[in-house]
């Protein structure tokens, strides 16, 4: 088994190497440190993200962030500590963003389920029949068929049955979301008797 070459660098501390780059502006001396610290990066990744292509990926930012950065490492501490910290933070941040996009892609998905539901629903209740269509609404409570009348006979928005409700808008929908479910439920049954 060869045993790997030795690097040029290998003898330099960290710190001599930070100054290299930032003094002839050149990533060759990176090189080094890339070696140093790669697979702590990300291991330390992976432990964030649990899945190893992620982790490729976070590690790849962190590592481009940490030269970007390397005019802000200002000696305070050890230059291991530094990466440490440059990295713990952008895992902090990537963990936040992504449970702020996970939290919005649901909420969006959210919105899409009880737009379908909301649809469909309308196109059910306009393929009953006028006839069939009052006997189901006289078994619907008072409030329930008032709304339905109110968004389908009267044509109110959801904002204006909200203000004349005194109700919220998003209680509004799921309001009228439950109330064509049950006449839909209703209809199903009456359809089965027959």
């Amino acid at each position: 088994m060869s045993k790997k070459p030795r690097s040029k660098h290998e003898d330099l501390k960290d710190e001599d190497l930070v100054d290299l780059i930032l003094s002839t502006g050149s990533s060759f001396y990176f090189e080094e440190i890339y070696e140093r610290y790669a697979i702590k990066i990300y291991q330390k990744c992976l432990s964030f993200t649990k899945d190893e292509a992620e982790a490729k990926d976070v590690a790849h930012d962190v590592i481009v962030r940490i030269y970007l950065s390397l005019s802000k490492f200002g000696k305070k501490s050890k230059f291991s500590t530094w990466i440490y910290a440059v990295t713990y933070n952008h895992c902090v941040d990537y963990q936040a963003k992504k449970k702020k996009q996970f939290k919005l892609v649901e909420e969006l998905r959210h919105e899409e389920v009880e737009t379908k539901t909301e649809v469909l629903s309308d196109e059910d209740i306009m393929d009953i029949n006028i006839v069939t269509l009052e006997k189901l609404l006289e078994k619907l409570s008072v409030a329930e068929k008032s709304l339905l009348l109110m968004k389908y006979q009267d044509g109110f928005s959801i904002k204006e049955i909200a203000e004349l409700t005194g109700s919220g808008e998003s209680a509004i929908k799921m309001k009228l979301m439950r109330t064509k479910a049950k006449l839909m439920t209703y209809h199903e049954e009456g359809n089965r008797k027959v």
